[in-house]
């Protein structure tokens, strides 16, 4: 599944206007910059990510709630300079060996569903322990990547949303490990999401970045 830096090019089996590339082996994705170079494009990434997070925390209100709309935003505000898809759900059909996701033409219900049974049960307020933060982003986090709902940038969308969460609940940006064995845990969580409905190893993940973020930020 979606993961930060993507060293290999496209990771799914992709159709449709989506899987457009700006080089014959198909790793660089078409883009608004014209970048053709990977590394340029993935690193051009990365500074949006950053200043996406100066942009959305500057104006998101701390009573804000957790929407599908926000969702888009978040998608739009970090990758819309490069991506004319940014901010839209997926009209393509991704998959991997032994991974489906949602068709396109299911996505609107699958992520008014995932607002209404998920997003929605937990609201800010009731995330008083860090137990039950890490439970909750755990269950946000596998569920929205078993929909998978954007072409790309998915898992680093739903991070940029926990983060937001976590200030609103006066807890630190989490501190995920980005080694390539931090990576293999973060996909394999996904996929035991995706698969069996299990959102623990995504829960212990989000737990240890929530006390790698606190023994770097110390809470008054």
């Amino acid at each position: 599944m979606t993961k930060r830096n993507h060293r290999s090019g496209s990771r799914y089996n992709v159709g449709g206007s989506e899987n457009e590339y700006m080089d014959k082996a198909q790793r660089v994705l078409k883009n608004k910059k014209g970048i053709k170079i990977l590394e340029d494009l993935q690193i051009a990434e990365e500074d949006a990510l950053v200043a996406a997070y100066r942009i959305l925390f500057g104006e998101i209100r701390a009573q804000a709630l957790l929407t599908t709309v926000l969702i888009g935003h978040i998608h739009e505000t970090i990758f819309g300079e490069l991506y004319d898809w940014a901010g839209r759900w997926r009209t393509v059909r991704i998959s991997k060996p032994g991974v489906m996701w949602p068709p396109p033409d299911f996505l609107e219900e699958a992520m008014q569903e995932f607002e209404r049974n998920v997003l929605a049960k937990y609201p800010a307020r009731s995330l008083q322990s860090d137990e039950q933060f890490c439970r909750a982003m755990g269950h946000i986090q596998g569920e929205f990547l078993a929909i998978h709902p954007f072409r790309e940038g998915n898992a680093r969308t739903i991070k940029l949303l926990t983060d937001i969460l976590a200030t609103q609940t006066r807890r630190p940006i989490l501190r995920y490990d980005t080694s390539p064995r931090g990576r293999r845990l973060y996909i394999a969580a996904a996929s035991v999401a995706l698969v069996e409905k299990n959102y623990e190893p995504m829960m212990i993940i989000v737990s240890e970045g929530l006390e790698r973020a606190m023994r770097f930020v110390p809470i008054p």
